[in-house]
């Protein structure tokens, strides 16, 4: 332990690279396992990498890379009550458990302040599943992410303002919306898939019919609707979060994980949408 309690030491003693990152902000102290762990940043740092450390309370979060995964595992995780972020790197395999269970994701490309941030909200009790990337190149592209996830909604909310009941009318059921998720991935089978790629589009087609269904949507599965890379599929989940499309809620029965699922604005519109479907190819 002395070697960590040196790391504690110097982490401490740097104000400028933990202390505060906004002002509104505290200090963050980071467990990281790994041979190379990232190097504390504007407003975190790096405290220790053993993963027994955290048990003792001497860090605030987890930060682990996609490619240190086999260094700890998700009971430990979960042992230790710590809040953690997953560093999901844009070739790494992650397993679904690690998706599962993250509180929040950092992207490839992302900055140490992106990474307070990240981490920051992760650690606050019923934010929602925090993702962010603004590096070099990339800031357009969650710009225009987050543009369309808003134009999204403020469709819906169209829709929504002309619903009727949310409830389940007649016609329209899971196997419905089924059928229109297999239509277009049918498409694949004619076209290069590329040109249609509508990840906002068919997770929120995915999660309709799984409310229908009463079935519960784990991140992972959502990242495997969307039918896109894994970090393209993340993206697309905090674009919709941050535009109130979808939410993320802890399973009941399993800390571990969390799942997706749409908010009740979201359903409403959906249901809008899907009844104006049904008039029109209903009776085909």
């Amino acid at each position: 332990m002395k070697e960590f309690a040196e790391m504690i030491v110097e982490s401490r003693s740097n104000t400028d690279s933990w202390d505060h990152f906004g002002p509104a902000k505290t200090g963050l102290r980071v467990i990281a396992p790994g041979n190379q762990p990232r190097r504390g940043g504007n407003g975190w740092a790096v405290v220790a990498q053993d993963a027994e450390f955290a048990a003792g309370g001497g860090a605030d979060c987890w930060l682990i890379d996609s490619g240190d995964l086999a260094l700890v595992s998700v009971d430990e995780i979960a042992r230790s009550g710590l809040p953690m972020v997953l560093v999901a790197g844009a070739a790494a395999a992650i397993e679904p458990e690690w998706l599962d269970r993250a509180d929040g994701f950092v992207l490839p490309g992302d900055d140490d302040d992106v990474v307070a941030a990240v981490m920051a909200g992760a650690a606050v009790p019923d934010r929602g599943l925090v993702v962010a990337d603004f590096s070099d190149g990339a800031a357009r592209t969650i710009n225009a992410l987050s543009m369309d996830a808003s134009r999204i909604a403020a469709q819906l909310a169209l829709l929504a303002s002309e619903r009727m009941d949310p409830a389940p009318v007649r016609g329209i059921d899971a196997g419905l919306v089924r059928r229109m998720i297999k239509l277009r991935r049918d498409r694949d089978r004619h076209f290069p898939a590329e040109i249609f790629a509508d990840p906002a589009w068919d997770m929120l087609l995915d999660l309709m019919a799984a409310r229908l269904e009463g079935k519960r949507v784990p991140v992972s599965s959502l990242c495997i609707a969307a039918a896109v890379p894994t970090t393209t599929a993340l993206r697309w989940v905090r674009s919709l979060t941050e535009a109130g499309l979808i939410e993320r809620r802890t399973d009941p029965t399993d800390a571990r994980r969390s799942h997706v699922e749409l908010s009740e604005a979201s359903v409403a519109a959906m249901m809008a949408y899907l009844r104006g479907f049904v008039a029109v190819f209903g009776g085909r």
